[in-house]
């Protein structure tokens, strides 16, 4: 058993001597040959679209019994804690977003006030109030 440890330590040495003064193979250079990445045609440069904010159209009215109903952009609403979430999503997404809000006669004036607040409070940079042609 002692001969059989003696050569393995033997071994250890040799190989521990003989791979010090070796350069690993991912340091040197290497050579590439050219030709099969190239192309014949001259692209242009292409720049990225320019991102335009969407319009955000909300319009507060009356049904015949005088409950409020909300659209935002045409489609209605369920109710005005649907809208607040929706805007809320619209707020994280895009600040800079068009926000129109539009009402009817029958609509109690605190309902676009409530309306304009909470988009205000969201951060919305540009609010707007539609009105109707000719007024």
């Amino acid at each position: 058993m002692t001969p059989m440890i003696d050569v393995v330590f033997l071994l250890l040495v040799f190989f521990v001597c003989a791979s010090v003064g070796q350069k690993p193979d991912s340091l040197l250079p290497a050579e590439l040959l050219a030709g099969q990445t190239d192309t014949l045609v001259d692209l242009a440069e292409q720049k990225p679209k320019e991102w335009r904010s969407p319009e955000v159209r909300i319009y507060l009215d009356c049904d015949s019994e005088g409950q409020l109903m909300i659209q935002l952009n045409e489609r209605p609403v369920s109710s005005a804690a649907e809208l607040d979430r929706r805007l809320t999503q619209l707020a994280e997404l895009d600040i800079g977003s068009k926000i129109i809000i539009g009402f009817d006669d029958a609509v109690a004036f605190q309902h676009f006030i409530n309306t304009y607040d909470r988009c205000q409070a969201l951060g919305f940079l540009s609010i707007s109030l539609a009105v109707k042609a000719g007024q």
